[in-house]
């Protein structure tokens, strides 16, 4: 039931991502930590832990999971710094640009 609640919780994240991405603040993340925790068709679903990099704060870990191609997946690793979109209202809601990776 787990994994279960886990894919809607994904699913939901999906849906509400565009929304978030509009009113959210771009911060810089590095991946400490990254693991599969399912599939959502042919896409991974990934949990990232992260230290997130903000403005004149000091870092904060936060842990996220994402839908991930398989051919994005060969790219990222822990110790990669990518940027990140990170809602104001809750530091923890966080979607990364894996289009960034560095």
């Amino acid at each position: 039931m787990g994994m279960l609640k886990r894919m809607k919780d994904m699913r939901d994240m999906v849906e509400a991502a565009p929304g978030m991405v509009a009113h959210a603040a771009r911060r810089t993340v590095t991946i400490t930590g990254m693991r599969q925790i399912g599939m959502m068709n042919f896409d991974l679903l990934v949990e990232f832990d992260l230290t997130v990099l903000p403005d004149g704060l000091p870092p904060y870990p936060a842990t996220t999971q994402q839908c991930v191609s398989q051919m994005q997946i060969g790219k990222l690793q822990p110790g990669l710094t990518l940027q990140a979109s990170v809602d104001p209202s809750n530091p923890a809601a966080i979607w990364l640009d894996l289009e960034s990776v560095r």
